[in-house]
């Protein structure tokens, strides 16, 4: 944001972001203490609570000369002047904040084009992070997943040949930035998360827990992590997307690179690990959306911070509800993905097996007690079943039409899926 009538751009001695001042003033806007500044040479200013008191000094100054200024869809007017043109501009704070975030785009090319270390490149992309998340109202989800999208570009060229020869292709990590992934965007909130997870691990694999239980609880950690994600506008549930699933993995480089290499029993607890969290993801995200409704006044507090267009479905629902219809913060939820042709789990693999167990028993009838047969018997009356059925369904299938098609051919390959996870547990 350009900086306002009367004050001053300028970097703090030790500093990377651009912060403003009066002449006279010994603290930045923000309140750092000026014990030495150096000359920047651009009017705009980049550190975040520097642009937020700018950004409110020049609301407060449109109020005072326009009294009937007005919110207009929950973002504020502001007027930015142009200080070598003295030309004015009034746009939004949405505006304002694009274009800044922008600015930072521009800055963050020029920086790797210049060969700026990076630090330096990881300290502008977080202040970029803060003011993505101060856009507001409506349309900005995707005006920020499109602005993200920009940054990401960006910062691609630092991957494996802007690394160091003698440093791992890709990764671009220095202690206290924040970590650059081949244009993956690590925030400092992503960061704490990823922490979180790996010490939940080792302190798991450490005592000695059982492992089902670690697995869940960095799942629950994962998910978070989804959640500050992004695929096609929405919060990235399914780990749609390839720099979601490259922060998980994060977790568990942490949890390798704390296991001691000869320690074989804690090497094998992270290959378990991996399974356990397999096994859970689909139960923890399905608690997780049926838990929505179980606390609707907290749910519609969730789904408004992370869904709101099926926030704003929901309310619109519960306009019309019956006893009978009542309305759903859940399938508002699933609604919105699906509308998106993301298809999220509706029931959880713990549940699914449960439930296949007793159709097998039913079905099983008056056939010996599987308590007296050994493991090997037990699983050849299961693949007995399970081809009997198969065959049944060849036969059905032929009779669906298109749509009964689909359907069958996703519910096949799932269970092709778990015929595979399960081929190399073994």
């Amino acid at each position: 944001m350009t900086k306002p009538k009367g004050f001053e751009v300028f970097y703090l001695a030790t500093g990377k972001v651009v912060h403003t001042a009066r002449g006279a003033d010994i603290r930045t806007l923000c309140n750092k203490p000026i014990n030495g500044v150096r000359h920047c040479g651009t009017p705009y200013v980049t550190c975040t609570p520097c642009v937020r008191l700018v950004a409110a000094m020049a609301a407060d100054e449109k109020q005072e000369a326009a009294p009937n200024a007005r919110r207009r869809k929950a973002e504020l007017e502001i007027t930015v002047e142009n200080q070598n043109t003295r030309e004015k501009a009034h746009m939004t704070a949405n505006d304002a904040i694009t274009a800044e975030v922008k600015a930072n785009v521009e800055r963050v090319r020029s920086h790797i084009a210049d060969g700026a270390d990076a630090d330096a490149v990881a300290e502008l992309v977080m202040v970029t992070e803060g003011l993505l998340k101060d856009l507001k109202g409506t349309g900005s989800v995707k005006l920020r997943s499109t602005l993200r999208g920009e940054l990401t570009d960006a910062l691609k060229v630092m991957g494996p040949e802007a690394a160091d020869a003698e440093e791992p292709a890709g990764d671009v990590e220095k202690p206290g930035s924040t970590p650059l992934f081949e244009g993956t965007i690590i925030t400092p909130e992503m960061e704490a998360l990823v922490a979180k997870g790996a010490e939940a691990a080792l302190e798991g694999i450490s005592l000695g827990v059982k492992m089902r239980e670690i697995g869940k609880t960095v799942f629950q950690i994962m998910l978070a992590m989804r959640k500050e994600s992004e695929y096609k506008e929405l919060p990235d549930l399914n780990a749609g997307a390839k720099a979601t699933r490259d922060r998980a993995k994060m977790i568990y480089n942490r949890v390798s690179d704390a296991l001691a290499v000869d320690d074989v029993d804690r090497a094998d607890a992270l290959d378990e690990l991996k399974r356990s969290v397999q096994n859970k993801r689909s139960d923890v995200l399905v608690e997780y959306l049926r838990g929505l409704d179980v606390d609707k006044e907290a749910g519609l507090e969730e789904v408004t911070r992370y869904y709101p267009e099926a926030a704003a479905a929901y309310l619109k629902a519960k306009e019309k509800e019956t006893e009978e219809n009542p309305a759903s913060l859940t399938e508002a939820v699933y609604e919105l993905y699906a509308a998106r042709d993301i298809e999220l789990p509706r029931k959880g693999r713990t549940e699914i097996e449960r439930e296949r167990r007793a159709a097998a028993k039913e079905l099983e009838g008056g056939k010996a007690d599987e308590s007296k047969l050994t493991p090997e018997a037990r699983l050849e009356n299961y693949f007995t079943t399970i081809q009997g059925e198969l065959d049944k369904a060849e036969k059905n299938a032929a009779k669906l039409n298109g749509t009964q098609k689909r359907k069958v051919r996703n519910r096949l390959k799932a269970l092709a899926a778990r015929a595979q996870e399960l081929s190399e547990q073994i």
